[in-house]
């Protein structure tokens, strides 16, 4: 029996809540990450994008899935099974697992500088096997989502180390925060406390990269605007 977690009642509708800020931060990291590769035309903004678009809609499955849970709540706490995945509905629940995973390998591989569809390809295969030859796929999700927000999380303090900026630091702490409200959805099955404040500890992170996000936006709208272009004319003159 592979348990996801554990949902109580009274955090029932809070969770759904959650789910569906999630959504619609992580849809506008995407839409500004988008921003930013029209501004810079880099591609790993693109592809940041792209990331942030597939966890965007991996939360709105996980909402419609917890949804579906609402005539199971009668005993105050329910049990999110993959045993049971059929009255969930077994597509929407893989669906929103492989969503999240390729979303969230996509972001890492735009941390990894490389530029190799084959590096891609590999970390891919070895997440879906991690996932599917297990049986415990539960928490095979989680720890695969907590070593990949890990990994982001030790790039971004290696380049705060470098440039000591405040849109640095933001960034690193959103994804620490990240790293740790995982570690806490591995325990979910185990006792519901970790489930809340796994998605409290998330909230944070995603508010801090979509503000951190927001703040790059504005530095390089001010690098391209006219203004700036003729200071730096007339500072070269």
């Amino acid at each position: 029996m592979a348990t996801l977690y554990l949902l109580p009642n009274w955090f029932f509708i809070y969770s759904v809540i959650f789910e569906i800020i999630f959504a619609l931060i992580t849809g506008f990291v995407a839409f500004y990450a988008f921003r930013v590769y029209l501004l810079c035309k880099q591609n790993e903004s693109k592809l940041l994008s792209m990331g942030f678009a597939f966890i965007s809609a991996s939360y709105v499955l996980w909402a419609v899935v917890n949804l579906s849970l609402i005539d199971r709540l009668s005993d105050g706490i329910a049990a999110v099974e993959l045993s049971n995945i059929i009255s969930l509905g077994m597509i929407g629940v893989y669906t929103h697992i492989f969503l999240f995973i390729i979303g969230l390998l996509t972001v890492t591989y735009t941390n990894l500088k490389v530029n190799n569809a084959k590096v891609f390809s590999l970390l891919f295969i070895l997440s879906v096997l991690a996932l599917f030859m297990t049986e415990s796929k539960g928490s095979a999700y989680y720890v695969l989502a907590t070593l990949f927000f890990g990994y982001i999380a030790a790039t971004h303090l290696t380049s705060y180390i470098k440039n000591r900026n405040s849109k640095s630091l933001i960034i690193l702490v959103a994804f620490a925060l990240l790293f740790v409200s995982h570690i806490y959805f591995i325990f979910a099955a185990r006792s519901y406390i970790y489930y809340v404040i796994g998605h409290s500890i998330s909230l944070a992170g995603y508010i801090l990269i979509l503000f951190g996000l927001i703040l790059i936006i504005k530095n390089e709208q001010k690098k391209k605007s006219p203004r700036s272009n003729k200071r730096y004319s007339s500072s070269h003159k």
